[in-house]
């Protein structure tokens, strides 16, 4: 059982299993791919909860089944820093002491460092590829886990952040690796969906068809009320159904925008929780981040402006080029908008899915419509 936290609804990290709300199938499903040898490709868009299932799933594997490492890919730039956070990750988190001290002592391209944290005196680890050949690196790294004991369950968060490297071929290369391997399993995560979709289902790339596919949804209306109704009365609120319902439609259901808003209702104690607290807690959320809004809206045309905003006045949009929402909010020619959408979408400002368009930030997308 985890301490009693200051404020139960996380906005970012995982703690345990009592501040982590349902998931159970889907849990269940990844431990059971990586349990029998199947490597996974975990989709879902941007802050619905895909990193805090991979560490939650791994906070419940038992220790004596296998070693889990989590890597985290999105500021990687280079197959040097895929190398590095990858080693450095494995060595915090496989093998015992003696086992890593036999993995510095083998990767001889690789320098480790220990540091303490000044504040809070945690050990700290970095790691320096020496040299310009992560290829040789990269083989040393996966011959470790490779040899290890345990099987080792290892996420590539943001994976499709490999596609923006600049060297040539980096997932032949890493497939020519990986597909030897029989001690190691993989979770390859993304929220670029159309980008990581394609590396494993076209028949062009080298990672197609390598991998099981899981699409991560959101969280059931009644399971989440569940577990916010819970840690509210904890508290002493109480949160109606009628005012959860209108966080859960007006924020999409999208796991992070309601933990803020949870976060802020639990941090005010709000005896019993409306649904104009909800409307409240949202407007200075939204209000708090009106000027990387505003600094947002420079990096558009005024077509793109005007496309975003009929959007999140629609909230979901179907058919973006028919003539009556075109005509509506003025946008001018079809063409015209879906070279917009085009461009929103590929640079993550709208989200799509099954040919439903909304604005991707929540919060971006209420402050666009005010």
């Amino acid at each position: 059982m985890a301490s009693k936290l200051p404020n139960p609804f996380l906005i970012s990290g995982y703690v345990s299993k009592d501040y982590f709300c349902d998931r159970e199938e889907e849990t269940k499903n990844l431990r059971s791919a990586l349990y029998n040898e199947r490597n996974v490709v975990l989709i879902s868009p941007r802050r619905v909860g895909k990193t805090g299932l991979i560490k939650h799933l791994f906070a419940s594997v038992p220790d004596n089944e296998a070693y889990c490492v989590y890597v985290d890919l999105y500021r990687t730039t280079c197959m040097r820093d895929f190398v590095e956070c990858l080693g450095k990750a494995i060595m915090g988190n496989c093998g015992s002491a003696s086992a890593r001290e036999r993995l510095m002592k083998a990767l001889q391209t690789l320098r480790f460092t220990f540091t303490s944290d000044a504040i809070t005196g945690v050990l700290e680890i970095g790691v320096n590829m020496v040299g310009n050949e992560p290829e040789v690196s990269l083989s040393q790294v996966f011959a470790y886990m490779e040899s290890s004991k345990k099987p080792v369950y290892v996420a590539l968060d943001e994976f499709q952040q490999i596609k923006n490297y600049p060297e040539k071929n980096v997932e032949e290369i890493l497939r020519s690796y990986i597909q030897h391997l029989r001690n190691v399993h993989f979770i390859f995560s993304g929220s670029q969906k159309h980008i990581i979709i394609d590396m494993f289902s076209s028949a062009k790339r080298a990672f197609y068809q390598s991998a099981q596919t899981m699409h991560i949804g959101v969280i059931p209306e009644d399971s989440y009320y569940e577990f916010c109704s819970r840690h509210f009365e904890k508290h002493g609120q109480k949160l109606s159904t009628e005012a959860f319902h209108f966080m859960y439609e007006a924020l999409f259901a999208h796991t992070w925008y309601i933990q803020s808003v949870a976060n802020r209702l639990y941090e005010w104690g709000i005896g019993n929780i409306s649904t104009e607290d909800v409307q409240h807690a949202i407007r200075v959320l939204v209000d708090e981040n009106s000027f990387s809004y505003q600094n947002y809206c420079r990096l558009f045309s005024a077509n793109q402006l005007n496309v975003l905003k009929a959007i999140a006045c629609e909230r979901i949009v179907t058919e973006p080029s028919r003539h009556d929402f075109i005509a509506k909010y003025n946008l001018g020619a079809g063409s015209s908008v879906r070279n917009a959408i085009k461009t929103l979408v590929a640079n993550e400002f709208i989200y799509e899915e099954n040919g439903r368009y909304s604005v991707y930030d929540r919060f971006f997308g209420i402050w666009l419509s005010m």
